[in-house]
């Protein structure tokens, strides 16, 4: 059980290395990658269309709040 995990480790630990390497890198072809993500982490976006779609809109209205302070926090990473 401990050698799986330790090998889950390692292969999730290779995976970020590589990763990391590619975004430092600067290569033409990993710039459009690391753009539309950082679009994506950034995007404000608003679930309250969703919810009221689901009727959850007047029963979980401070999911908006908590995640609209949550994506202002993390917008300047």
């Amino acid at each position: 059980m401990a050698e799986r995990f330790v090998r889950h480790l390692v292969f999730a630990a290779v995976i970020f290395a590589v990763i990391a390497a590619l975004v430092y890198s600067e290569l033409e072809l990993v710039r459009p990658v690391t753009e539309y993500v950082n679009y994506v982490v950034t995007t404000d976006i608003s679930l309250q269309p969703l919810l009221e779609r689901i009727d959850l809109a007047e029963r979980l209205p401070q999911w908006q709040t908590w995640l609209k302070g949550w994506t202002e926090t993390t917008a300047g990473w």
